[in-house]
């Protein structure tokens, strides 16, 4: 196989008031690209981190390209579908009907990014490039033609090529979305420290696990019992040493003791071993290089379904978003049987960090008995009191 030609380089600009500028630019044998850097710089403006997973893709492709003696310029659907296959499939098999059931590597929604990642690109190039000034006609002839490539790609559908295999080859995993009272008790009773049985019970609370792992030392109130997460999906991140002003968490009596007796035992302890003095709450405890340092997902998420397991769940049906999907149940089902005290759509808005009321959907348990009971009772009394 060829050497991959085209790689993703980091690069830092000149420094300006806000400090160095760093991006992640392409290069072909060590010397970047106008026109594909163009493209992610574009992309680069609103976040760095969007830029860097565009540029991680594209290069996949440009790589892919050149293996196959192409260039960007020259691709055509034909070969935008057939590395559409070899994602899918892991190698060339674009006419071979007797391929059945194969495992691919990557997941639907991966495979989806890439396809938007290539289209988004071709059509950016049909829109800054195709009227490129030039003194030779042929040249102008030779651009309109690109032109025409370009959006013979971009204006085509690629996603039933993946609905085609996808769906068969990777059905959706049977997560366990809503956790009993039993399954919340077994969990937490087999973690291994307070920091982890801690992280959970937040999650227990409404918060999404990226919530939880970036609250900070600043954003509890012990004497309260509230909590403040810095970051929350659909806000900005909070920046530190300024007021924070995402959504507060009111936390019981269970959470907030175990959450004062890490903060006092094992967190003290790995800040004190580390020497390394962390704004976040939940740190790495282990000995070692990472000690003391922010808790990662990947690590949390690890944790989580050892937990589980050794409670008689299944691993590979755990999530870190459960906990939150069991929060939102909770309080619908307290809803239905206590109507008196139910939360408003506003207050429901305010616990979760929604914007509207259609973001509780996702999380509904439509064949909950609870509130299935609920609504049978009141049904009935409504006819009762019709036929008075």
């Amino acid at each position: 196989m060829k050497e991959s030609k085209f790689i993703v380089q980091k690069f830092i600009s000149g420094a300006n008031n806000e400090g160095e500028n760093q991006r992640n630019l392409i290069t072909l044998n060590f010397i970047p690209l106008l026109e594909i850097n163009q493209y992610l710089e574009q992309k680069s403006l609103r976040s760095s981190k969007t830029g860097k997973q565009y540029a991680k893709k594209l290069v996949v492709y440009l790589n892919w390209l050149d293996r196959r003696d192409l260039s960007y310029e020259k691709a055509t659907n034909k070969y935008v579908k057939a590395f559409i296959h070899d994602l899918i499939f892991g190698y060339q098999c674009i006419e071979d009907q007797s391929v059945q059931s194969m495992s691919s590597e990557l997941s639907y929604s991966t495979i989806s990014s890439y396809v938007t990642v290539i289209t988004d690109f071709y059509r950016w190039l049909d829109d800054n490039y195709k009227s490129r000034v030039s003194f030779s006609h042929d040249e102008n002839v030779k651009r309109a033609k690109k032109s025409y490539l370009y959006g013979q790609i971009y204006s085509s559908d690629y996603k039933y090529i993946i609905d085609r295999y996808l769906p068969r080859m990777n059905p959706s995993k049977d997560y366990i979305k809503w956790y009993t009272n039993d399954e919340k008790k077994l969990i937490c009773s087999n973690f291994m420290t307070l920091r982890d049985e801690c992280v959970f019970r937040l999650t227990l609370e409404g918060m999404r696990i990226d919530e939880a792992l970036s609250v900070r030392l600043d954003d509890f109130d012990a004497d309260a019992g509230v909590i403040k997460p810095s970051r929350s999906k659909g806000k900005s991140s909070v920046d530190y040493g300024r007021e924070n002003h995402l959504r507060v968490v009111v936390l019981p009596s269970k959470t907030r003791e175990v959450l004062a007796r890490y903060l006092t035992t094992e967190r003290m302890q790995a800040e004190n071993d580390s020497m390394h003095i962390s704004q976040y709450i939940f740190i790495n405890l282990k000995v070692g290089r990472y000690q003391g340092k922010p808790l990662s997902y990947r690590n949390y998420l690890r944790i989580l379904k050892t937990a589980s397991k050794k409670a008689g769940l299944n691993p590979d049906r755990i999530r870190t978003h459960s906990g939150r999907s069991t929060k939102v149940m909770d309080v619908l089902e307290y809803g239905a049987l206590h109507p008196e005290s139910a939360l408003t759509d506003v207050e429901i808005l305010e616990v979760f960090g929604w914007k509207s009321t259609d973001s509780i959907e996702p999380y509904r348990n439509h064949n909950n008995p609870i509130i299935a009971k609920s609504i049978i009772e009141k049904l009935n009394k409504m006819e009762g009191q019709d036929h008075d």
